[in-house]
């Protein structure tokens, strides 16, 4: 019901969760008791699916936040066509876009291409210097405020109009109250 409904932030988030759990997965079985380097090339996407990963989460999120707020403000009700699809394009930008330019940035800020762990498998190296922090560390914390930001407001306009909310609600059949409700509780 998340494709029917158009709500991309949550299919970016599954998808997202779900790469990176089955990357981790993939990583704990080929190095299990051993930090030889099986799979040099693996370890080169996996490094680069976890730095994805890291911010692709966040970016999901603030997918998710920015969709139940303009549903909780009424300020835009897609019934077009053409309003599905640049919310959908917002959207990418924001979940692909921020995750892939990421990925390209930490090779500005990596030592070397990767280190194995034992048991954990292949793991990013970032240097600890100065433009690592605008280019690699600040990211989820800064897409992460937006999001809570964006949290925030759609509280108060939750709040504020409840009884335009139900009758919106009511007239959107693919959004129901339990629906939102539990959009609301993961974002």
């Amino acid at each position: 019901w998340h494709l029917q409904a158009w709500n991309s932030g949550t299919c970016l988030y599954m998808i997202w969760t779900a790469l990176g759990c089955l990357n981790l997965f993939i990583n704990s079985i080929i190095w299990h008791s051993n930090f030889v380097d099986w799979a040099p090339i693996w370890c080169d996407i996996s490094s680069r699916v976890i730095v994805g990963v890291s911010v692709a989460i966040p970016a999901a999120s603030l997918c998710i936040n920015r969709r139940l707020y303009k549903i909780a403000s009424c300020q835009t009700v897609t019934l077009t066509y053409a309003h599905k699809k640049r919310a959908i394009m917002v959207d990418l930008a924001i979940g692909l876009g921020i995750p892939i330019l990421q990925m390209a940035l930490q090779f500005i800020v990596q030592g070397h291409r990767y280190d194995i762990w034992e048991d954990i498998g292949c793991y990013l190296t970032t240097v600890n210097t100065p433009p690592a922090y605008p280019l690699s560390f600040v990211w989820p914390t800064v897409i992460g405020l937006v999001s809570a930001v964006y949290c925030i407001l759609t509280l108060r306009a939750f709040m504020r109009r409840r009884a335009q909310f139900s009758q919106f609600l009511s007239s959107n059949a693919s959004l129901t109250v339990n629906r939102y409700m539990r959009l609301m509780i993961l974002a």
